[in-house]
């Protein structure tokens, strides 16, 4: 009877020419397991926002009413302008920090600017899980 792949496999791994590779080997997997553990619950939380999405043909004037009309509710705190003056500050001019809102202040959020012309919609983005 011919033994079967694991046997073999467990036998080319206990093998003594082989064993500095195989526990230097298992030692990095356990490192590796272990700093990810370690990142995962010692890293910052994640960086949840809500973007405002604009129609194209939005004015100005209809973005600033939409932040003027829609500030911070509860936790879901609007966060302030971008002074970087690039394309995407100004196609995407209103945020808010949703991280630690609840339930109802993002619907509170999301009802407000939904009421309000030129506004398409709210993208929700985590970053840094």
């Amino acid at each position: 009877m011919s033994p079967t792949a694991a046997t073999r496999a467990v036998r080319y791994l206990v093998d003594p020419r082989r064993r500095t590779a195989v526990v230097a080997i298992t030692l990095a997997a356990i490192g590796l397991i272990a700093f990810g553990i370690y990142a995962t619950l010692s890293g910052p939380p994640p960086k949840q926002e809500a973007v405002v999405v604009f129609a194209p043909e939005a004015t100005t004037a209809q973005k600033e009413a939409v932040r003027a009309a829609c500030p911070s509710v509860g936790r879901a705190i609007q966060l302030p302008k971008d002074r970087n003056n690039l394309a995407v500050s100004r196609a995407y001019p209103l945020r808010y920090d949703v991280a630690k809102a609840s339930t109802a202040d993002r619907a509170a959020v999301y009802k407000c600017v939904h009421d309000y012309p030129g506004v398409v919609g709210i993208s929700q983005e985590t970053q840094g899980q």
